[in-house]
């Protein structure tokens, strides 16, 4: 006997939203309206997780799910993993927003984070980034990669004092969603003389080293939405001395540049008043906490890929603290006799300690589902791969996935000629990869988008690649036994992104959407999602109710001495013949 739909749903929603009453229950989950109605190239018949080879895969992963919902125990971790979509984590945004707001009280936290603005590229839309002192940085799509990467494919590294990152996991919600209270941060610093510290109500809470994972374990004394990470250099006069003399290095500087300036009038003209405030650069880190870097999505001169701009910039960057280790030195030159200043230059002079960042996991302790995205901007499957983000299973071996969505393709399929069978092979490897952290995790394909191929400056032709990636998605998925979400299809297939852009959901450059597009996806996806789980409940058989043992009858002594009548002969909770 199968239980119905109707009994399961309820059930679900009741566990999902915890105090939440049937009568409360408004929104079927999955079933909020969609608006696309006026598309008509939607194919929302498609807007299926398909199984080429079944779903038994999945059970583990449901299984899971049936756990936390029925009983309110465990926690279901998702991972959604792509490029430049997943990057921006709007698509992704709209998932975890429908899991987190549709579900309250099933949050086991945001996941993986990372203070983009100090790398010069894009933060997720979904929190603020900010960043003090000077920062370089390595990812896996550059064709040098300078540091080992781990799961988000990227790291920042500083050897200045004054470095602080903060993120503000609730910058653009209109009401918190998040209260953190556990942050493992993973980084090292390369001689064992940095240590990060977690600043709350401004106390320095120092981690939990775990050397093997070089991972640092931070729990806050209190729910909290706002990360503010310092580092404390294992010699604090150093750090002091250093950023003093960064400082006044770079006000002076400035001082000096906005007063040549002023002496650049044209004389010609009548005489006006052309005198400037003095400016201090961007980024400079001073004592008044209004100078902390501004939050920013695009942040940064340089573009993204640009590498020779971002390394002059570096180039720049360690040329004005060169500078200042230099005016340190000529003033202990100059009054070699004040031991006091001779001290100073030889302390600015020494070395300075690097911090590398890798990642923050966010999380909590409560039984829910944790959902993270995982993006670079140009990543293709091999920026993946181990000799390029080496520090994955370090990382995930805290966070393992029950469940991976695959979004990377729209790369690799942006060639003119598309190896197909290479493309496959590629996921062979990533997948043997994660399946080393967790055997049973559950996998989804999502396939590309459709995309246009610009020939000229203003002339874009369809891509036919789109159609082999599909095929080859659904091959992959078949041989490992996983889910797939026909996006390409459900879009409307070949040539269907300029119908797209034309009703004003894709960019463009035919290739990205807009925010009403993204929302759009992740709207799909997640009614998609629920429809398979919910297939799976009412999948399930009943389960028989359960007869209480029988319990043995005692005579009673005081009154009679016939023997107690047999267990057998005895009406039991199933036997109604005698009512």
């Amino acid at each position: 006997m199968i239980r119905s739909f109707k009994t399961f749903f309820i059930l679900v929603v009741l566990c999902l939203a915890g105090l939440a009453s049937a009568k409360d229950l408004s929104v079927t989950p999955g079933s909020y309206p969609l608006d696309i109605a006026k598309h008509d190239f939607i194919d929302t018949t498609l807007n299926v997780i398909q199984f080429p080879s079944g779903s038994a895969s999945f059970e583990p992963f449901f299984k899971k799910l049936d756990t936390l919902v029925f009983e309110n125990r465990g926690q279901v971790r998702i991972m959604h993993i792509g490029g430049s979509h997943l990057q921006a984590d709007v698509i992704s945004g709209r998932i975890r927003e429908h899991l987190i707001k549709e579900y309250p009280g099933a949050n086991a936290g945001r996941g993986f984070v990372f203070p983009y603005s100090a790398a010069k590229t894009n933060t997720p839309s979904t929190y603020g980034s900010y960043y003090k002192g000077i920062w370089d940085m390595s990812k896996n799509v550059l064709r040098e990669v300078k540091k080992p990467l781990g799961i988000l494919g990227i790291a920042v590294s500083t050897s200045d004092p004054r470095a602080e990152i903060s993120i503000l996991l609730d910058r653009y919600n209109t009401e918190p969603m998040w209260g953190e209270t556990k942050f493992r941060l993973f980084g090292y610093s390369d001689n064992g003389d940095v240590l990060p510290v977690l600043r709350v109500d401004s106390t320095d809470i120092y981690g939990v080293l775990d050397s093997a994972s070089q991972s640092y374990l931070f729990t806050s004394p209190r729910p909290i939405d706002s990360i503010n990470i310092q580092f404390r250099w294992q010699d604090s006069l150093h750090q002091a001395t250093v950023a003093s003399f960064i400082v006044d290095s770079l006000v002076q500087d400035s001082i000096a540049k906005a007063n040549a300036d002023t002496t650049q009038a044209d004389s010609a003209k009548a005489p006006v008043d052309t005198v400037k405030k003095a400016e201090i650069p961007q980024n400079v880190a001073l004592p008044d906490p209004a100078n902390v870097a501004r939050d920013s999505m695009f942040q940064g001169e340089c573009d993204v890929l640009d590498t020779a701009c971002l390394n002059q910039e570096e180039a720049a960057n360690n040329k004005m603290i060169d500078g200042a280790v230099a005016a340190a030195q000529a003033d202990s030159a100059n009054a070699n006799t004040d031991s006091a200043v001779v001290d100073s230059a030889a302390l600015v002079q020494r070395s300075r300690p690097r911090f590398t960042l890798t990642g923050i996991l966010s999380e909590t302790d409560n039984p829910g589902i944790s959902y993270t995205s995982v993006g670079i901007n140009g990543a293709r499957v091999p920026n993946y791969y181990k000799d390029v983000c080496p520090r994955i299973e370090n990382e995930l071996q805290f966070y393992k996935p029950d469940l991976i969505i695959f979004a990377i393709g729209i790369n690799d399929a942006n060639v003119e000629h598309f190896d197909a069978k290479g493309f496959s092979a590629n996921y062979d490897t990533l997948i043997t990869r994660f399946k080393a952290i967790n055997p049973n995790v559950a996998f989804i394909f999502e396939t590309n988008n459709d995309m246009y191929r610009k020939v000229k400056k203003r002339r874009y032709v369809q891509h036919p690649n789109g159609e082999l990636a599909r095929q080859a998605f659904f091959n992959t998925a078949k041989k490992h036994k996983a889910g797939v979400w026909d996006k390409f299809s459900i879009m409307g297939g070949l040539g269907s992104m300029a119908k797209w852009e034309k009703a004003d959901l894709a960019k463009g450059d035919k290739v990205h959407f807009k925010l009403a597009g993204y929302n759009l996806l992740g709207d799909m996806f997640y009614k998609a999602f629920v429809n398979a789980y919910m297939d799976h409940i009412a999948a399930l058989p009943a389960q028989e109710p359960v007869a209480p043992p029988p319990q043995p009858v005692k005579a009673d002594t005081a009154t009679t001495t016939t023997p107690a009548q047999p267990a057998a002969e005895m009406p039991t909770a199933t036997d109604t013949s005698s009512k």
